[in-house]
């Protein structure tokens, strides 16, 4: 075991009792890891420029991420969902999938005020997630007792009329008005300015100054002073009257005037300088802690982005994936990774996991990995449900999590689908060789891998958009029917889309070859065996065993595949492989010969290397595969005996 590994290990001990899961909060001087590059825009435009001293005004956004990149319900959104970051003052967020360099225009800032004052969570433009208000001071810390909560706001939010003169009135923790005319006498300043129409509220003078206020921000062109900011994107609409409130300031109580708006909360405060006395509320925190934390929670689940390659093979922590082979300790594995294109759902980029995995060595293997927190430190994974991603690929993989606290990963094994599909594992599945407690491993977890896991095998696995899950559970579903044939888990010679494998022989004609299924223990698992011999003293023998692709007297179009994925342990003889379709009415359809060698071996093979028994076909595999039969396979040589061992039969995309 490495030093800092041990070292890590007793200070986490020494703590791991004592923490207490709180919002993200990163200092205003770390690097930030943007979600996305709009999303930087964002913040540059205003917020680097507060960092950095150089403006008058406060933050519009905060000095860092409330929260870690995460993934939301929006129904029209084309992936379904939306991605998210928060701040101190709102959220920023855009549709998946991601539209790269378009995504700046696609930003927009989520109507977190008008959620925690009605109660209830948009999912969609029809959707709503109905609830109780945010019981969350609107202004003023946290635990101040005097301050309003949104819910005291929730009875006023209806219309008023147009109004002159100023706000006269305020508003308590209990959202009881009352009069104070000496609050309206001492500000002329809070004179009401403007009447916005659509919701009916009028809104005072300091705000609007604020709202259309020209300052010095960052663009695309450089620095240049100009409108901070778009007050319908960024506030949204006045969804009050403005009140003032009496709230513990510095241990003083003072009035403070406080507005709430569809997206943001104005707040106007005299006793500050009078660059600062009109600021934003801390909206997007009160927001984050009212839908995911606390003892009750509002939403039932947490999806935190990990990586999903918009940018690169940079992870959303500052880590880059990298794939790693036994050849540094003697073996013959090779691993890759690439950036591919499209991703999941349409999005922008996806990461390629490449491999060829051996079994030449004592210790074989080929891996994808990232850390998850920089410098490989540890981070504490306690309360995180599942691991989730988008996955498309060939073979078997196991998911594994590294952990300070084990010199074993904690894993979990999945099936690559054919074609895009979200897979989500349980971390009440993961396992330890050591024995070591799941929460323990998840107190201090430090990488998190993806390995073939059967030797030898070689194929890809692509991934995008890998989340870790708080909260409820989706577990993957692995529908019956194309593209997995069958794995022969279930123990019996019916595949996925309820057909039934056999076999065929001479003895249908006199003859006396021998051909057995029989489902058998592989591994952990369960594998088909073909066995027999030929003998046919009377004429030609033959034999052979295959599965339907589709119910009796139908057929399945192929053009949508690219080729069958088979894993097989051979008897060091050549086997055929043959797609037959009713099409071709003699014995010319589609085959290839299988070569491999007496072990266990994944191999892929692609519909366009498959070629008609005989010569002279007339029908091309574009016309045979959109009505294809059955796959067949049978012995290239007629020999008295022989075993083929097949699993994990596929189509891949």
């Amino acid at each position: 075991m490495r030093t800092w590994k041990i070292l890590t290990a007793l200070v986490l001990t020494l703590v791991v009792a004592t923490i207490v899961v709180l919002p993200l909060r990163l200092s205003a001087t770390e690097p930030q890891p943007f979600a996305a590059e709009a999303f930087r825009e964002q913040w540059r435009r205003t917020d680097a420029l507060v960092a950095a001293g150089r403006v008058d005004y406060s933050w519009y956004w905060g000095p860092a991420p409330r929260s870690a990149p995460l993934l939301e319900r929006a129904d029209e959104a084309p992936g379904g969902k939306r991605l998210v970051v928060y701040y101190d003052k709102g959220r920023m967020e855009l549709p998946l999938p991601l539209a790269g360099a378009r995504a700046a225009a696609q930003t927009s800032f989520g109507r977190l005020v008008a959620e925690m004052v009605s109660g209830s969570i948009q999912l969609g433009a029809q959707r709503l997630d109905p609830g109780a208000p945010a019981l969350i001071p609107v202004a003023g810390a946290l635990d101040d007792p005097l301050a309003p909560t949104y819910a005291a706001f929730a009875r006023l939010t209806g219309p008023v009329a147009r109004a002159s003169g100023r706000p006269a009135e305020s508003l308590d923790r209990a959202g009881t008005l009352r009069p104070r005319p000496e609050l309206a006498a001492a500000h002329p300043e809070t004179a009401l300015a403007a009447y916005d129409a659509v919701t009916g509220h009028n809104v005072p003078r300091v705000f609007t100054t604020f709202l259309e206020r020209q300052g010095l921000v960052e663009t695309a062109q450089g620095r240049r002073v100009e409108r901070i900011i778009d007050p319908l994107a960024v506030v949204g609409r006045p969804i009050s009257e403005a009140y003032w409130t009496d709230l513990q300031l510095d241990g003083r109580v003072l009035p403070v005037l406080v507005q709430l708006f569809e997206r943001r909360v104005l707040t106007y405060n005299p006793a500050n300088p009078p660059s600062s006395r009109v600021e934003m509320g801390n909206a997007g925190l009160h927001y984050y802690l009212w839908r995911y934390d606390g003892v009750q929670p509002r939403a039932a689940r947490h999806e935190e982005l990990l990586a999903h390659f918009e940018t690169g093979e940079q992870s959303l922590s500052g880590n880059y994936w990298f794939s790693f082979d036994d050849r540094s300790i003697g073996g013959a594995s090779t691993a890759s990774n690439r950036l591919i294109t499209p991703g999941a759902a349409g999005s922008v980029r996806a990461i390629r996991f490449e491999y060829a995995l051996a079994d030449s060595a004592p210790v074989n293997f080929s891996a994808l990995a990232a850390n998850l927190l920089p410098g490989d430190g540890p981070r504490d994974l306690r309360g995180t449900a599942a691991i989730g991603f988008w996955a498309r690929g060939t073979g078997r993989y196991e998911l594994r999590l590294n952990s300070a606290f084990s010199d074993k990963p904690f894993s979990a094994s999945f099936v690559a689908p054919a074609d895009w599909a979200w897979v989500e594992l349980p971390t009440g599945e993961l396992r330890n060789a050591d024995g070591v407690a799941l929460d323990q491993g998840l107190a201090a977890a430090t990488r998190i891998e993806v390995r073939p896991a059967r030797a030898p095998q070689a194929g890809f696995l692509d991934l995008d958009d890998l989340v870790l899950v708080r909260g409820a559970v989706r577990p993957t579903v692995v529908k019956p029917g194309l593209p997995l044939i069958d794995d022969f888990e279930d123990g019996d010679l019916r595949s996925t889309i309820d057909t039934e494998w056999f076999t065929y022989s001479d003895r249908q004609v006199g003859g006396s070859s021998i051909a057995e299924l029989a489902v058998v223990p592989r591994d952990a698992g369960a594998a088909l065996r073909f066995r027999g011999g030929f003998n046919n003293p009377w004429g030609e023998s033959y034999l052979g065993m295959g599965v339907p692709l589709a119910p009796s007297g139908q057929t399945i179009d192929l053009s949508d595949y690219a080729g069958i994925e088979i894993t097989v342990r051979t008897d060091g003889q050549n086997y055929i492989l043959r797609l037959t379709s009713p099409l071709i009415v003699d014995d010319r359809q589609y085959q290839m010969v299988i070569v491999a060698p007496p072990q266990w071996m994944t191999l892929y093979i692609p519909f366009s290397i498959l070629q008609p028994a005989g010569t002279d076909q007339t029908i091309s595999w574009t016309t045979a595969r959109t009505q294809i039969a059955n796959l067949i396979i049978t012995p290239a040589e007629r020999t008295e005996a022989f075993q083929l061992l097949i699993d994990d039969v596929r189509l891949v995309r």
